[in-house]
């Protein structure tokens, strides 16, 4: 039996009016229809503290971008019949119907799902694992994006209606532990783990806590360093520049005992940092040496890594016959730079090797520390990378975007798995830290793509080009120009930020005159409130930049401009001071690490 025309289309229109009622559009599913709220955001009855906070955070940025707020509900004040769309957040009785194969994820990762035409499931195996799942849904579905820190770096763009499309999601982090150092007040750290930041393994100096010298300089003696014949007992307030005697008798067991005793008092705890004291300090006791290779490493130190993996192999095994499923971080640093020749890495330990990968920029440089990575690689099941991404005390912008993707992808694919970098940020350098951030949940990314995004969402369309460019003459300074600088050095594990500024010798006027221009270029462009707050706040980092080369030029390197005389220079390098000082009451453009501190860079 044919059906009439007229019938067909009453037909289609019923269908078409059933999906705009219950917000599914072909293949996607409308959570906001013109400015009118399409969906319920759904919880368990007993979510955590975690999960009630991502809830509200999904609930605050739909609003930002749409002028429309979602309810939030728990399982048991849901009305199954609403025909209102439901975003369930986190596990529950829900999810358990669906297989998912959260189990089967990094603790980090996430799903977005959608099980039928009234559902969104954003769940991970773990809280943090789901509160990335919301911040991929913001970023994917609502284009949100967390710049820089604070209001003025968040960018909601403006929506009346938001479509889902109904495609799942499935990720989890290349790198499962990513940390970066140095953030300084709640609106850097909140801006770090939206861009999901989560540390997930210790690993700093750490042995000054484990053997305390106020408590073991009386008890154990033994348990400190022989140092040029003499046994070294350090001061409570030393803190550095000794290691334990890893020969010592019972400093194995004694070191087992203080570990369980603190996974005990912290069951939460995942991991235990095994790093070493800063600043080198080993034993020289007869009984330490020979177990020593008695050869430098690949850095220049005496190689004591197969002394160190011994013990710390040895206390690894005996906490874990309490403690099974525990983590411990080291510093494969200074001495322990290298691996063991003798023995293996036990799989439990994670090794962090430290090194500054800005100097890859030289191939020699790039090709000894991949040559390394690759050692370590053999020798330890897992490993991670600790770098030296300084912003501050720079007087620069000190970007390579390009470079740091390319290692970044290299570390991947030669066995590193966890991230850590000292970054003590100065946010004049942009897109830096939200590069790494998002390279190390993900190292294929397309880092032009990335920054493009970015130069686009902080200052718009129009300016963006000129932001590019702005940066642009930065990079290829620290990437190309700097190899022919005195203060660029193969040796040793950082560049020397802490330094007379040498660096300063390669910089011109035309460097600063074009930056200059660049930058009030892109706030004469800036459309909106925020884009133009945002250009403000690039400017005003300049400044700081540029009154320390133009300072340096004129009266360390002695080269003026024409029109200027000594008192221009003079009150540029005053203006540094000034500057530095108005930033301390900046959230975003405060320096974690002052140039003036310790006497360091003052020229």
């Amino acid at each position: 039996m044919l059906i009439s025309p007229v019938k067909t289309f009453l037909f289609i229109m019923a269908i078409i009016v059933l999906c705009q009622s219950t917000g599914i559009c072909s293949s996607h599913i409308r959570i906001v229809d013109n400015n009118e709220p399409m969906a319920v955001i759904v919880i368990a009855d007993d979510a955590s503290q975690q999960v009630q906070l991502s809830a509200k955070l999904l609930v605050e940025y739909v609003k930002k971008s749409t002028k429309t707020e979602l309810q939030i509900l728990n399982c048991s004040q849901l009305q199954e019949k609403t025909n209102k769309v439901k975003i369930r957040i986190g596990t529950g009785d829900y999810l358990d119907k669906h297989k998912l194969n959260l189990d089967n994820l990094d603790e980090d990762g996430f799903v977005i799902s959608f099980p039928d035409e009234n559902n969104i499931i954003i769940a991970g195996p773990t809280d943090w694992g789901t509160e990335f799942g919301v911040y991929e849904f913001l970023e994917r579905y609502a284009g949100v994006r967390w710049l820089m820190p604070g209001t003025d770096g968040e960018h909601a763009p403006e929506h009346s209606t938001l479509n889902i499309p109904v495609k799942e999601v499935r990720q989890e982090p290349v790198f499962f532990s990513r940390n970066i150092s140095g953030l300084r007040g709640e609106a850097q750290i909140a801006w770090a783990r939206r861009n999901r930041m989560h540390g997930r393994v210790k690993f700093h100096h750490n042995l000054l806590h484990l053997f305390p010298p106020d408590q073991y300089t009386k008890s154990h003696p033994e348990f400190f360093p022989v140092h040029k014949g003499n046994r070294y007992l350090p001061p409570t307030n030393n803190t550095h520049r000794w290691q334990p005697c890893f020969s010592a008798p019972d400093i194995v067991n004694e070191a087992i005992k203080n570990i369980c005793s603190y996974f005990s008092e912290h069951p939460e705890a995942t991991s235990y940092s095994l790093g070493v004291n800063d600043s080198g300090g080993h034993c020289e006791c007869e009984k330490c040496m020979i177990k020593n290779s008695g050869k430098k490493n690949f850095i220049g130190y005496r190689d004591v890594s197969d002394l160190y993996f011994e013990w710390a192999n040895a206390v690894v095994e005996g906490v874990l016959e309490k403690f099974p499923d525990k983590w411990f971080g080291c510093l494969a640093y200074r001495e322990i730079a290298q691996p063991p020749s003798r023995i293996k890495v036990h799989q439990r330990i994670i090794p962090y090797m430290t090194y500054d990968r800005m100097k890859w920029i030289d191939k020699d440089v790039e090709a000894e520390g991949k040559r390394v990575t690759q050692w370590w690689a053999e020798e330890a099941p897992s490993f991670g990378w600790y770098d030296y991404i300084y912003g501050t005390p720079y007087l620069l912008p000190r970007v390579y975007f390009h470079k740091m993707a390319d290692y970044y992808r290299y570390g991947h694919a030669h066995g590193v798995r966890a991230m850590y970098a000292e970054a003590y940020p100065n946010w004049g350098e942009g897109p830096k830290l939200y590069v790494a951030l998002k390279l190390q949940w993900n190292p294929d990314l397309d880092v032009d793509v990335l920054l493009k995004d970015w130069y686009v969402s902080a200052v718009g369309e129009e300016a963006a080009s000129d932001l590019a460019a702005y940066y642009g003459i930065w990079e290829e300074f620290w990437t190309k120009r700097i190899l022919s600088s005195k203060w660029f050095t193969e040796e040793g594990q950082y560049l020397y930020f802490n330094s007379k500024p040498m660096y300063l010798d390669l910089v011109t006027y035309e460097d600063i005159s074009k930056s200059r221009k660049l930058l009030e270029s892109v706030l004469a462009k800036a459309k909106t409130p925020k884009q133009r707050a945002r250009a403000e706040i690039f400017l005003k980092a300049f400044e700081y930049y540029e009154a320390s080369a133009v300072s340096y030029l004129g009266l360390v390197k002695q080269i003026k401009l024409p029109d200027k005389d000594r008192k221009y220079y003079e009150d540029m390098y005053k203006r540094r001071f000034e500057l530095v000082n108005e930033f301390e009451k900046d959230p975003v453009l405060v320096h974690p690490v002052r140039f003036d501190k310790r006497g360091i860079l003052e020229y």
